[in-house]
């Protein structure tokens, strides 16, 4: 999991880091933390990257938590899980904050444990399905349908058979539909690797399940790269396509 931390306090940030580390690998999730101590920092790399939470001062020395909860929901596809993370405490601000979008809001001084608890509510609340949490399930997206367990697609009813790498990216891309993730975040979930400059596995395998599952457009589906960025999976609007697997 990718989180941010918008925060300008040194010691509240590496408290921050600290019990999201430890309290999500209790719950059996890695955080891989990135900190920004300016809004123009967040800004800069949520602008081509992509975070599942991102827990956020109110006061920072460029710009308010408002804006940038105000900048996320104009410029970001999907918006992550937001914790406002501030010394601010009256109700006039918390409803302030959870009108602007944030997920919760927590008072400083924190509680590291609470913290934990209350950002992974969130997550789980926002974020999509895990793949572990669905194994024993079909998973429909209208002309395709995911089985996990048996690692198949079925494309119009037709069974294509995946290898575990490409059914979790194709149900990464088709389940955050709409959405650009970067080529990072696509390393991580279906890999749980670091991008690194000279590997094209994920190329390989994005152009693997653009013929297999037929991402070009003909059916349902359209896989697009953004340049600088990563892939995009569009819905095409088409509607001619049965649900049902083959007998």
């Amino acid at each position: 999991m990718r989180v941010a931390i918008v925060e300008d306090d040194p010691i509240a940030l590496r408290l921050a880091s600290s019990a999201l580390v430890k309290g999500f690998s209790k719950r059996g999730l890695t955080a891989d933390i990135t900190a920004f101590q300016t809004g123009a920092d967040f800004i800069g790399k949520a602008s081509h990257e992509t975070f599942d939470v991102v827990v956020l001062d109110w006061n920072l020395p460029d710009k308010t938590g408002i804006e940038l909860l105000n900048w996320m929901e104009e410029f970001l596809d999907s918006l992550p899980s937001i914790i406002m993370l501030t010394q601010r405490d009256e109700e006039k601000d918390i409803v302030k904050a959870l009108d602007a979008g944030a997920d919760d809001f927590i008072s400083k001084p924190f509680r590291p444990a609470e913290l934990t608890a209350r950002t992974f509510s969130a997550f789980r609340r926002q974020s999509f399905s895990s793949l572990r949490d669905a194994q024993e399930k079909d998973l429909d997206f209208g002309s395709i349908v995911l089985d996990e367990k048996n690692e198949l697609a079925y494309v119009l009813g037709v069974p294509v058979a995946l290898t575990r790498q490409e059914i979790r990216l194709a149900y990464v891309l088709l389940s955050r539909s709409g959405s650009i993730l970067s080529r990072s975040y696509l390393y991580e979930y279906v890999w749980g690797m670091t991008q690194t400059d000279k590997t094209r596995t994920l190329d390989v395998h994005i152009h693997r399940i653009r013929k297999k599952l037929s991402l070009n457009g003909e059916h349902e589906w359209y896989m697009e790269s953004v340049y600088g960025h990563g892939y995009r999976l569009e819905r095409t609007g088409s509607k001619l396509y049965s649900t049902s697997p083959s007998a």
